[in-house]
């Protein structure tokens, strides 16, 4: 995981590891309710992360326009989710912060990250659950697929496990630190000019092996404060 600057003061954790989804094992006669849920949340986040890399390569996606701007939004929550995810279960971690960022001040940094997460997932798992319920009956007679309350079983689903693994990362997982030069690097890079700032992110994010930390950079850092 990576302490990334995005702002003079500011900094944002982020990672491009993705771990596997574990298959669950197989149960005897009919599923859970959670499993039922677990395996439409599988198949959901497997359409979204299609349709993402097909408008990656400019070719057209399926379905029409509503449920193709749900697959839109569910791959935005996968990009901020992720991260969260694969904490789940993580016995050790290592935080790769900016060298000018001391390693104690790194995992204060991470840690009020996480916990303010954890607050934030924790209230809108709720929220969505409850919109999710009161959905599902209202638009039972509605022909079709309940596309509808099916996004918000996904985004509750979701954050339940971004809250399990913010909860996980601050008790459970054993944190190194390791101090990185080049993401000391992205400060100064953040103060040039557009087109100079962007090419020096992208020799930046090559130093570090990473393929798509220019984009999240000048993401996060656009946003108000």
């Amino acid at each position: 995981m990576y302490l990334v600057p995005v702002g003079a003061t500011r900094h944002e954790l982020y990672s491009e590891y993705e771990a596997p989804e574990p298959e669950p094992e197989p149960e005897p006669g009919r599923p859970s309710w959670w499993r039922v849920q677990m395996a439409r949340f599988r198949a959901t986040l497997a359409e979204a992360e299609r349709e993402r890399r097909l408008r990656e390569r400019g070719e057209a996606g399926v379905g029409g326009g509503v449920w193709r701007a749900i697959m839109r939004r569910i791959a935005e929550t996968i990009a901020e989710q992720r991260l969260l995810w694969q904490l789940r279960g993580q016995p050790a971690a290592r935080l790769v912060h900016p060298l000018d960022v001391p390693a104690a001040e790194a995992l204060r940094l991470m840690r009020a990250s996480l916990a303010g997460d954890l607050a934030k997932h924790r209230r809108w798992c709720v929220i969505d659950a409850l919109i999710a319920v009161v959905l599902g009956p209202l638009l039972f007679f509605v022909p079709g697929p309940n596309i509808v309350a099916y996004y918000f079983v996904f985004r509750a689903v979701g954050h339940l496990l971004a809250l399990r693994g913010a909860s996980h990362g601050l008790s459970r997982t054993v944190w190194e630190t390791d101090a990185s030069a080049p993401l000391s690097a992205i400060r100064a890079a953040l103060t040039l000019p557009r087109e100079d700032r962007r090419r020096r992110l992208d020799d930046i994010a090559s130093a570090l092996g990473l393929q798509h930390v220019t984009g999240f950079v000048e993401r996060v850092a656009a946003r108000p404060i």
